[in-house]
């Protein structure tokens, strides 16, 4: 570096040193005078503040004292309101008009009118406003009223206006009456005895006047009456707008409740920028305005003040030009010297990012891999990892820092040491490429983690010793569960299959002990047809699960055979593994199946059936059962005949609902048939029992019950057959399945020599889950 280019950045230092003094003592001057303006503009808006609150809280005061007035005198006369009201406005010409308003009920309305008549009110009477026509009429019945009975100055008020039925003026009243202090209401139109002719906008003050003896509370909020103080916004405002017209500034008054756009007053001068609002046209606060909200009597007022441009022009003049012309020529100067510093910038820059997006790609590549970094230095004996690879540790970052004078024989295995050392010092020797090993790294929480380690030398000294070492580590405990568990399928996957035959052979024997024993009992004779169906069923799930354990069984000859050759890949282990827990599944599925087939039969007799539920016409399924079961009863006298219409469906179990009519069928033909040689009749009937239920009949004309019997039917082992043939669950059975599985209830009904007649009411929509 020249001495030019020295001279060059001394004269910058001075230009920037010197352009920052002159700027700090521009923007010094600058404050100062903003300061200055800033405290002119608050004490004139302090002015015109006070002008108002006070204003504000003498109507306010105006109210209360008014109020008290009356509550003091509870046969207050015309005379006595008029001579107080008259000094009350003396003293405050903001106010136009002073009222009392008492509450009349409708029932009192006429005496009311005449006591008022008889205190000089000649005309007096309970009035409204007809806006559309301009006239005062007199006021409709109501439950009660709040007319103006005295008002000052008489002449021009309103005597007689029922407030009560206006909402708007009649708010505020009630507030006053439940919060017990003065409030105000919205801006109105103050109506006068001419209705066209009152023009005038203002608001009033009302505070309540409490029954005798009471003071208004939310709690309890009757009042007698209410004395407002009518207030014009011109006549309250008029010495605010004075004074800030005085200085230059115009005044805007908002109803917060109402409207933020649209002023309830204004007082703007011909110098102004702004204009007067037209009818409805909005007007907001302009930047750079005064604003503060003030609560009048429970309502608040948005103040404020915007200062004219003649407002600006009267104000004290900025003197800090020089200030700024010699901050530019300074500025120049430190643009051209700041022009250098960016191109160097500029150029230190560009090498930043591109070392950057190297080191992020770098970083990319990991973090897609799963895997951590480390790097370990020979020479400071420093250990610096990544994130992940404290977290394969079940470690942070920091906590691992915290952990000085790592060594590798401390961060793995006991029984891994050796293997790892011996690799390491091949590496490190030169007799490897690269370092690899797998082993078992101490988790945080007590446990083993499975990782693979790759490394290699960076750096070397002169005599070829190892300076630097870096490397990746991934954990592979995912890989070794399921090496560990294929060989463990293939030590279990035979002991399995022989178990599963086993189960199976037992299986098929108690099923032919089931088929000899319902061979020879004529009332179960009907699960021959399900015994046959069973093990033609059994024939499917038996071949298929034979032939998965034959293509496990050379899967697993073929790994075998692989894993003597060496040279097994991931994607030969894991293609492996998918065939192997496929051949598995299957065979287990099917003989799972094969298992629930034998166990649906041996328990079909004595418990519920595990059938599956569906949508199904109730005559189908009847039919399709008397069908079923017509072989075996073809073979006796007796006629079932079937009266169900069609269109009845059910969402309920078919199954159990065959059963129960197949036992139904079977005890008439073997108890209430007995003995009849001319044949039995047996009616299976159906009709719809409300909108949500059916009830279906069985009705036989056969020997019947008697009391004693009907009453034990339902006990289990209860049979007039026992120790010929009968159970004596049969029933039991009936009842179990009707109220438990098919949500419905059972009915019987009998007598000796009229037969027996049984009814079941069931929901067309059975209950979800089956006990």
């Amino acid at each position: 570096m020249g001495p030019r280019l020295l001279d060059a950045l001394l004269i910058a230092a001075i230009a920037v040193a010197g352009s920052a003094i002159s700027y700090l003592g521009y923007q010094s001057l600058l404050k100062a005078e903003a300061l200055r303006r800033d405290e002119i503009f608050s004490a004139a808006f302090e002015a015109v503040l006070s002008s108002v609150e006070l204003e504000l809280a003498r109507a306010v005061e105006a109210a209360r004292s008014s109020a008290l007035m009356v509550a003091l005198q509870p046969q207050l006369q015309r005379a006595d309101f008029n001579r107080y009201a008259q000094g009350l406005i003396r003293q405050l010409p903001s106010v136009r008009v002073l009222e009392w308003q008492p509450i009349v009920a409708g029932p009192e309305r006429v005496r009311f009118e005449a006591a008022a008549r008889a205190q000089g009110l000649s005309e007096y009477r309970i009035i409204e406003p007809n806006e559309r026509t301009g006239v005062w009429a007199a006021a409709p019945l109501r439950a009660d009223y709040v007319p103006v009975l005295y008002a000052w100055p008489e002449q021009g008020a309103a005597l007689g206006f029922n407030l009560g039925a206006d909402g708007l003026r009649m708010a505020s009243k009630l507030s006053a009456a439940a919060l017990g202090v003065p409030v105000a209401s919205e801006s109105f139109r103050i109506l006068r005895g001419d209705i066209p002719a009152s023009t005038a906008f203002g608001f009033a003050i009302t505070a309540a006047v409490p029954v005798e003896g009471t003071s208004p509370s939310p709690a309890q909020p009757k009042a007698r009456g209410y004395v407002a103080v009518v207030v014009e916004l011109p006549l309250l405002l008029q010495h605010a707008a004075k004074r800030a017209n005085a200085e230059q500034l115009d005044v805007l008054v908002y109803d917060q409740a109402v409207s933020l756009s649209r002023p309830i007053y204004t007082a703007i001068g011909a110098n102004s920028d702004l204009r007067p609002p037209a009818g409805d046209a909005a007007l907001t606060a302009q930047a750079g305005d005064r604003v503060k909200s003030i609560n009048v009597a429970g309502r608040v007022w948005q103040l404020a003040l915007h200062p004219r441009p003649a407002y600006a022009a009267a104000l004290p003049a900025v003197n800090a030009g020089w200030v700024l012309t010699a901050g530019l020529l300074c500025t120049l100067l430190l643009m051209l010297a700041t022009v250098r510093l960016q191109r160097t910038r500029r150029t230190l820059q560009t090498a930043q990012q591109s070392l950057l997006a190297e080191r992020q790609r770098l970083q990319n590549v990991i973090d897609g891999t799963g895997a951590g970094s480390w790097e370990y230095d020979f020479e400071t004996e420093e250990m610096q990892v990544n994130e992940r690879w404290a977290e394969i540790g079940g470690l942070t970052l920091a906590a691992f820092r915290a952990k000085p004078n790592y060594r590798w024989f401390d961060d793995c295995h006991p029984g891994d040491k050796a293997m790892i050392k011996q690799r390491l010092l091949m590496h490190l020797r030169g007799e490897s490429e690269d370092y690899q090993a797998e082993y078992r790294r101490p988790h945080a929480d007590g446990s083993w983690v499975w990782v693979s380690a790759r490394g290699k030398v960076l750096r070397r000294d002169p005599q070829g010793r190892a300076l630097l070492i870096a490397g990746t580590m991934v954990e592979i405990g995912d890989r070794k569960q399921a090496e560990a568990r294929i060989l463990e399928l293939n030590s279990t996957l035979e002991q399995r299959v022989a178990q599963r035959g086993a189960e199976l052979e037992e299986a098929m024997l108690k099923l032919r002990h089931s088929q000899e024993e319902l061979t020879r009992s004529e009332a179960r004779a009907t699960l021959n047809t399900l015994a046959a169906g069973v093990s033609h069923e059994l024939s499917t799930p038996l071949s298929n699960s034979l032939i998965s354990a034959n293509t496990v069984a050379a899967l697993a000859r073929e790994f075998a055979q692989a894993v003597v050759k060496g040279g097994l890949r991931r994607s030969e282990l894991q293609r492996f593994v998918g065939r192997v827990r496929e051949g598995s599944e299957l065979a287990v599925r099917n003989l799972d199946r094969a298992l629930d087939l034998m166990q649906s039969f041996r328990q079909v007799a004595t418990d519920q059936a595990s059938e599956q539920r569906r949508r199904f016409d109730l005559r189908g399924a009847v039919q399709e059962l008397l069908e079923a079961l017509g072989p075996s009863l073809s073979r006796q006298p007796h006629l079932i005949s079937l009266n169900v219409p069609e269109g009845i469906t059910l969402d309920s179990y078919p199954g159990p609902l065959g059963q129960v009519l197949t036992n139904l069928i079977n005890n008439a033909y073997l108890h209430g048939f007995e003995g009849m040689t001319d044949g039995g009749a047996l009616l299976i009937s159906a009709e719809a029992a409300g909108a949500n239920h059916v009830r279906i009949s069985c009705r036989d004309n056969g020997r019947g019950m008697d009391a004693a019997t009907l009453e034990k039917l339902f006990i289990p082992f209860f049979s007039t057959k026992i120790g010929k043939g009968g159970s004596g669950l049969g029933m039991s059975i009936i009842d179990n399945l009707v109220s438990t599985t098919l949500g419905g209830s059972l009915q019987i009904e009998s007598a000796l020599g009229q037969g027996t007649s049984v009814h079941i009411t069931l929901p067309l929509l059975a209950p979800q889950a089956r006990g």
